[in-house]
């Protein structure tokens, strides 16, 4: 079982985390933490680039692999893996920058992931008929079930 979690690191990605953490224990999936970084500028070219972390292994001259760029994305989401790994979840980290539903659809179909979790936001209509959603773009281009993390408990 290969479960992806989008991770964003708003206010909500807690509960992303706390969430993963059960499923994949339950599930003993292996868990790949994405973070998407967009481009810059919708007007200037950037082609999609990811890079897969795998904590304690040295990713340095693999083919096709991004150098580690020191973040504080990166840093948080191998803190998260450390975490995980300590809970005995076999966990991955990839930083992209894309569009965050091509990125995450991307990243799910190269990994062949079972699932996707992420986080909803709950932003109001008017948001949703400007701007989009990301949940709602993933769950129309999935290949496999989506879980959605609620910004409130019920």
């Amino acid at each position: 079982m290969k479960l992806l979690v989008a991770i964003d690191f708003s206010e909500l990605t807690e509960r992303v985390i706390a969430e993963a953490e059960k499923l994949a224990k339950s599930l003993s999936a292996k868990v790949f933490l994405l973070h998407v970084i967009p481009p810059s500028s919708p007007i200037i070219d950037v082609l999609p680039e990811a890079e897969t972390l795998f904590p304690n292994e040295n990713i340095h001259g693999k083919e096709n692999s991004l150098p580690l760029t020191e973040t504080p994305e990166s840093a948080k989401l191998l803190a998260v893996a450390a975490r995980f790994h300590e809970k005995g979840i076999d966990t991955a980290v990839i930083i992209a920058q894309n569009d965050e539903v091509a990125a995450i659809i991307g990243e799910s179909e190269k990994n062949s992931a079972d699932m996707i979790m992420l986080g909803s936001h709950g932003h109001g209509a008017l948001f949703h008929l400007l701007i989009g959603s990301v949940s709602e773009g993933v769950i129309r281009q999935a290949c496999c079930p989506v879980i959605i993390v609620p910004s409130k408990k019920w």
